[in-house]
């Protein structure tokens, strides 16, 4: 739509341009006077056609100003969700930071205890399974003889 503005623009200029060309061959104008004519017209054409393009640029650059501000509008509520989402995960960290310490405190316990209850257990276990055995091999052994 604006691209005909500029199209008739300069359709009007080159009208204008013939006419005073048309003018001048009727008044006897001379080549630089008709020269002048056709250089002030083309200036004045040249100079509707940018006017059209900076008013195209102008309605271009007030939609995106709008359009800018509608996007901030919309992102600031957002954000502002985001940080109170952010700071809920950095709580959920904390709590879960005690918990993770917690439980090494308990697993560090659980292996002194393990460890305690090996050292008590290990040795009488271990000279009570050798009895055991040797028992059973004696035994064995005096079956033996008695048979």
């Amino acid at each position: 739509m604006k691209s005909r503005g500029v199209l008739a623009a300069v359709v009007a200029a080159v009208v204008v341009v013939g006419v005073f060309v048309a003018a001048g061959a009727l008044v006897d104008a001379s080549l630089y006077g008709i020269a002048a004519i056709v250089a002030a017209v083309a200036f004045g054409a040249s100079m509707l056609g940018l006017m059209a393009l900076l008013l195209t640029l102008v309605g271009t650059v007030r939609e995106l100003t709008t359009t800018v501000e509608r996007i901030t509008e919309q992102t600031v509520p957002l954000l502002g969700g985001i940080n109170e989402t952010v700071a809920g995960v950095n709580t959920e960290l904390a709590r879960l930071d005690t918990v993770v310490a917690s439980v090494q405190r308990i697993s560090g316990t659980a292996e002194n205890i393990a460890e305690v209850v090996h050292t008590a257990v290990a040795n009488p276990l271990i000279k009570a399974i050798a009895f055991t055995t040797g028992t059973g091999v004696a035994l064995k052994a005096a079956r033996k003889v008695a048979d």
